[in-house]
């Protein structure tokens, strides 16, 4: 696959606000990466049990890096200002390339 939507910043978000207080996100600049777009369908209208409820905004593939979490923040540079949250991580080998990568799903926070 062709990473040529644009660029993706991931952060590593940590409360930094004082014990009590309301939670504050720090952001920390953790990787920079050529993004593509991942088709993907939406999720059915009803809650089963035992399913995790997550919304999905989009499905990018990044080149790999392993320290990604899902407790992290993404930046697409194709819509600036806009933060996602990163809700599933999948690293894995690309089918045309062979080159290392990770697949991310994203949720906007609003």
């Amino acid at each position: 696959m062709i990473l040529d939507s644009g660029i993706c910043t991931i952060y590593e978000a940590a409360n930094s606000a004082v014990a009590g207080n309301k939670p504050i996100d720090q952001l920390t600049k953790k990787y920079e990466s050529w993004y593509g777009e991942l088709d993907f369908g939406s999720d059915s209208a009803y809650v089963t049990d035992f399913r995790e409820d997550v919304e999905t905004s989009a499905r990018i593939r990044i080149l790999q890096h392993r320290s990604i979490t899902n407790r992290d923040a993404a930046e697409l540079s194709t819509e600036p200002g806009i933060r996602y949250e990163v809700t599933r991580v999948y690293h894995a080998l690309d089918d045309d390339s062979g080159q290392p990568i990770s697949d991310l799903n994203l949720r906007r926070i609003n």
